[in-house]
């Protein structure tokens, strides 16, 4: 009777070990944890294309982090419109008040999406150079020519890369590569969002090309999405804030907008009414006057939709 029970137990320890290890392998393995970033070429374009994606990944207890590339320093109809001068009286100390101003939107911006301070990094490259480091064969140290800053920096917080190295990072395309490619590598992300490379700003694309060619260097294997700002020959559609209303495709003068982009897009995430209101929270909160462009603000609130649509860039190239 006891050899019979000792062979009936060993049987059935053999039997749930091997169910244990079924079960096991059957579990999907372990991955890392939900970790978004989300890049801006100028502040104020993460919430024009991604306010919905922040929302919904802080509130599923998410990693968020906000990357600005620049801080928008190099809009002088804003410079003007924020220091109450005339365009061409503008000079570095009125940019820099811009940055501050933009800066610091950012930050509020995110605030109202759900996030924290800590959740916005500041890299501080030229706005409106970033076509020109991208494309520098020399690598050569580009100056800004509204703030003729020549090195990385920022005024509401340490800029990212005198925040890790106690310096900062001059103006050159081997910088801008080595602090996305520090980023990445740190943190881990799962899912990278940033402006298409269609878009009709020279930023835009360049921060398209600056993120891709780091994520190839860094082994990225998670999704990379972009987002579209300013889409060729017009964009968004439908016009005006429309938070009941998906994104559409139109013909503008005969030519399908948005060009160069697959339509639908691949992907469609919806937001609620509460969700879009958020949003048109966040894109207000970047309301700067501009001299001579009196629709910019509105023009923005445009992207409040049903919806925010992004792209897969690797699939088309393939």
């Amino acid at each position: 009777m006891e050899y019979r029970l000792r062979v009936c137990l060993k049987s059935t320890l053999l039997l749930a070990t091997v169910i244990g290890l079924s079960a096991a392998f059957a579990q999907p393995s372990p991955t890392r944890s939900d970790s978004i970033v989300v890049f801006a070429p100028h502040p104020d374009d993460e919430v024009i294309g991604c306010a919905g994606i922040i929302m919904q990944a802080l509130a599923r207890g998410a990693r968020v982090k906000v990357v600005d590339i620049t801080s928008g320093d190099g809009f002088d109809a804003a410079a003007a419109g924020v220091t109450h001068k005339p365009v061409d009286q503008v000079g570095p100390d009125d940019f820099f008040a811009l940055s501050r101003l933009r800066q610091t939107q950012s930050r509020n911006a995110l605030e109202i999406l759900g996030g924290k301070d800590d959740d916005l990094i500041i890299l501080g490259y030229p706005d409106g150079d970033l076509g020109n480091l991208y494309n520098s064969a020399d690598d050569k140290v580009i100056r800004q020519q509204f703030t003729k800053k020549n090195e990385t920096y920022a005024l509401i917080q340490k800029d990212y890369h005198t925040a890790l190295h106690g310096k900062p990072a001059p103006y050159q395309r081997s910088s801008m590569l080595g602090d996305l490619f520090e980023l990445l590598n740190t943190l881990q992300p799962t899912e990278i969002y940033v402006t298409d490379e269609t878009d009709g700003h020279i930023d835009h694309r360049a921060a398209f090309w600056f993120v891709r060619d780091a994520a190839k260097q860094v082994g990225y294997k998670g999704t990379f999405y972009t987002y579209l700002v300013h889409g060729l020959p017009s964009w968004p559609f439908p016009a005006g804030v429309t938070p009941t209303l998906p994104f559409e495709s139109r013909k503008v003068d005969g030519e399908v907008a948005p060009r160069g982009l697959p339509w639908p897009p691949p992907r469609r995430v919806p937001i609620t009414p509460e969700q879009a209101q958020r949003k048109l929270k966040s894109i207000q909160a970047h309301n700067i006057p501009v001299v001579g462009m009196p629709d910019h603000q509105k023009e923005m609130e445009f992207f409040v939709k049903s919806e925010e649509v992004f792209w897969i860039p690797l699939a088309r190239s393939q």
